[in-house]
C-alpha cells in the first residue's frame, strides 16, 4: 500500500511536469525535484513519512494552484472563461465571442421609430448581442435564444403575439444564430431596413464580450402574419 502511494505521487509529479513544461520548464524541474526529495526522505526516514507526504502533496498543488489563479492575475473577463498561463500573455482584458460594441446610430434609429406601446428596444438572437445595448440605453431587449442564441426561450406563437400587440417592432439578427423558426419567420415576413439608415459610429461597451456586430441586419417586424 505504501508503494502505491509513492507511485501515485511520482506519477502525478511526472504528469504535471509534462504539461507545465510547455509554459515554464523551470517549474517542471522544481516540481520533479521537490517531489523526488520528499519521496526519498519518506523512504529513508519512515518516522517523518507523514510530514513529507504532506509536503509532497503540497508541491503537487503548486501548478494547479497557479493555473486556477491566472484569470485573477490577468484580470480576464470573458464570455467563455478559460484558465492557464496563456492568459498572462494576452494581458487580460474582456474577451469572448465578439467585440462588445454598440451601434449608436442603431439606437437613435430605434428610438425614433419605436412607438409608445413598444416594450422592447428590439429583439435579437442572444444575450451577448443584447447586453451592451441594455447597458448603454437602460431599456429592455428581448433575446429569443438565451445566452448563446441556441435555446428556444420563446415559441414562435408567443413571439408573433408580442409583435401583433406592438410590444416589439424590430429584430436585430446576430451572426450567432441557429436559424430557428422565429429567425426564419422574421426573414420571410419582416422588412429589411437599409443598412445606411442605422449605420454610422459605434463605441465600445465597457466590460462586455458580446457576440453582436454593428453591421448585423435589422428587420422591421410585420403587424400580421
Amino acid at each position: 500500500m505504501r508503494y502505491l502511494l509513492f507511485m501515485g505521487l511520482g506519477t502525478t509529479a511526472c504528469l504535471q511536469s509534462y504539461y507545465v513544461w510547455a509554459y515554464y520548464p523551470w517549474l517542471s524541474l522544481v516540481i520533479l525535484i521537490l517531489t523526488a526529495v520528499a519521496l526519498v526522505i519518506m523512504t529513508l526516514i519512515p518516522a517523518k513519512e507523514r510530514l513529507f507526504l504532506t509536503l509532497g502533496v503540497g508541491f503537487l498543488c503548486l501548478a494547479p494552484g497557479f493555473w486556477a489563479l491566472t484569470p485573477t492575475i490577468s484580470g480576464e473577463s470573458a464570455a467563455v472563461p478559460t484558465t492557464g498561463p496563456s492568459l498572462l500573455s494576452r494581458g487580460g482584458a474582456a474577451t469572448g465571442l465578439g467585440t462588445g460594441t454598440v451601434n449608436t446610430q442603431l439606437i437613435k434609429y430605434l428610438k425614433q421609430h419605436n412607438g409608445k406601446s413598444t416594450t422592447y428596444l428590439f429583439s435579437t438572437t442572444d444575450s451577448n448581442t443584447a447586453a451592451p445595448y441594455i447597458i448603454k440605453t437602460g431599456q429592455t431587449v428581448m433575446t429569443i435564444g438565451g445566452y448563446n442564441g441556441t435555446d428556444n426561450a420563446i415559441s414562435l406563437k408567443k413571439f408573433k403575439q408580442l409583435v401583433k400587440d406592438g410590444k416589439v417592432k424590430y429584430f436585430y439578427i446576430s451572426s450567432h444564430t441557429n436559424n430557428n423558426a422565429i429567425v426564419k419567420w422574421v426573414k420571410k415576413y419582416g422588412t429589411k431596413v437599409k443598412a445606411s439608415a442605422y449605420g454610422g459610429t459605434s463605441e465600445t461597451a465597457n466590460d462586455m464580450g458580446a457576440m453582436g456586430s454593428t453591421s448585423a441586419p435589422l428587420y422591421r417586424l410585420p403587424s400580421s402574419n
